[in-house]
């Protein structure tokens, strides 16, 4: 279900449902309610998140407030052993936003108290969405068959790239990557060698932590780099001079269409720091909370799951109506391809990938698991 979504007709959806809390404004007092942040351990991470959602609760409350709402953030780390769980739960949240983080999206769930609500920006375990599925989680982070499914779109239709092969870690991550590319690329009638020099593409199907160096390893073996592809934004994070290879992203600091250039502007002005896909994901979580607090008039997790299962068309400055699939609780959205800079494109301020394409377009269901092929059974 998809649709681009027109922002004067939002807006106007949000003034005319909410006509009547606005008439009542001024008799009653002003409702709070509070959002979960679990942070990740990782500085750098739980920065880009709680700046992430720092944003997107200004967002929340700027609409919020005019219907005698406001939401706050009640943030905690995720540590071994913490009493994080205890603290959201004691706090009387509405929903939970996290998962970022090795083993994030389990953490997530497993603070969140009965009943309440998640929101994953973190872990695209496609294990989450299927056998390990939970009606209380919704997946804001593109899952791994998702970003696979962007590289396959572009390397293999567009670039005319068919023959594929995978390096694994053997890390569960890896093993998830390597599934997710064998079922993409047959789909696109590409196939999967086990002779690395006799392909088109190299697929590093390794945990996060190891990226880096794989591709360094795969280089250093004698593959292009721009022949090597890898799925999430750790290829963001290193220095532009030693940038290489073809990602799939969620969100990019540079995207300029579709209201994007206002969001990554106001972002940087604001944290002088860019908006990263974790940040991106912090942002529209916290910012989906609000709508349901404004357009449903959610107070219990009860409601919140009935109104985000209802699809509301989220305004993610994506260029497309975002919604959540019915059938596993994923968030459509576009992706994107990116690549590594030009040497004379290198310093400044500029990422140390560049777009290339944008996947998805009208058919959002295009990338990731379809409802014919999904494992998730939610319990009623």
């Amino acid at each position: 279900m998809t649709g681009r979504l027109g922002r004067r007709a939002f807006l106007a959806s949000l003034s005319g449902g909410g006509a009547a809390l606005l008439a009542a404004r001024a008799a009653c007092a002003e409702d709070v309610v509070t959002v979960g942040l679990l942070l990740p351990a990782d500085a750098e991470r739980a920065t880009e998140l709680s700046r992430g959602a720092a944003l997107g609760l200004d967002d929340a409350n700027a609409l919020a407030t005019l219907f005698a709402k406001r939401l706050r953030l009640e943030p905690e780390t995720d540590r071994a052993g913490s009493s994080a769980g205890r603290v959201l739960d004691r706090t009387g949240t509405l929903a939970v936003v996290g998962g970022a983080g090795p083993g994030g999206g389990e953490a997530l769930l497993q603070v969140a108290g009965a009943g309440i609500p998640v929101l994953n920006v973190g872990a695209p375990d496609d294990r989450l969405r299927n056998d390990a599925c939970d009606r209380r989680a919704f997946h804001v982070t593109p899952s791994v068959s998702m970003y696979v499914d962007a590289l396959t779109q572009i390397l293999i239709e567009q670039r005319k790239l068919p023959r594929w092969s995978v390096v694994s870690d053997g890390s569960p991550r890896g093993a998830e990557v390597e599934a997710a590319a064998r079922r993409s690329v047959a789909r696109r009638g590409g196939s999967i060698g086990p002779d690395a020099a006799a392909t088109d593409v190299l697929l590093l199907a390794v945990d996060d932590r190891g990226l880096d160096a794989a591709m360094a390893r795969a280089i250093a073996e004698g593959r292009r780099p721009d022949r090597i592809a890898a799925i999430g934004e750790s290829g963001m994070r290193v220095p532009a001079e030693r940038a290489a290879g073809i990602w799939a992203l969620g969100w990019h600091q540079e995207l300029e269409r579709f209201s994007a250039r206002e969001l990554n502007r106001r972002f940087r002005r604001r944290w002088n720091a860019p908006m990263t896909e974790t940040a991106w994901a912090g942002w529209a979580a916290v910012k989906l909370v609000g709508e349901a607090v404004v357009r449903a008039g959610a107070t219990d997790g009860a409601a919140l799951v009935a109104f985000l299962e209802s699809a509301p068309p989220f305004d993610g400055h994506k260029g497309e109506a975002l919604t959540f699939r019915k059938w596993d609780h994923q968030l459509r959205q576009p992706l994107y391809v990116a690549g590594a800079r030009k040497g004379e494109e290198i310093g400044g301020p500029l990422a140390p990938l560049a777009v290339l394409a944008d996947v998805g377009g009208k058919n959002l269901d295009a990338l990731g698991t379809a409802m014919t092929e999904s494992r998730c059974r939610f319990a009623s």
